[in-house]
């Protein structure tokens, strides 16, 4: 079966394995689960506000969204574990939102009323 939507903690899991803190099979500590859980609501505000991205439940990411978010996250919790907020790929998966949340082209022709 074919996921449709990825869970908050799926994410938190992406980004651990991002950050080399967890294997494949492993689980996350409850401290480093809550350190990535305190994370994730002021980064997806902040994409809000920049106008970037809205994911309106936390619990139902939709997939095209997954994979950078996951990064952005590891990225925003760097610190955390001993590495540095690295900008430029923060502006890329940030650009990546962006161009995954934008409308594509209709190439249909605009009517208009002249008065």
């Amino acid at each position: 079966m074919v996921d449709t939507f990825k869970t908050r903690d799926q994410l938190k899991e992406r980004a651990a394995k991002l950050l080399a803190i967890i294997e494949p099979g492993e689980t996350l500590s409850a401290e480093d689960d809550e350190t990535f859980d305190d994370l994730i609501d002021p980064l997806l505000a902040q994409l809000s506000k920049d106008g970037i991205i809205y994911i309106q439940d936390s619990e139902e990411i939709e997939l095209e969204y997954f994979l950078p978010l996951a990064r952005l996250l590891a990225n925003v919790a760097g610190p955390d574990f001993g590495s540095p907020i690295n900008e430029p790929a923060k502006r890329g998966d940030e650009q990546t939102l962006r161009r995954l949340a934008s409308s594509d082209a209709s190439f249909e022709v605009m009517k208009t009323d002249y008065y």
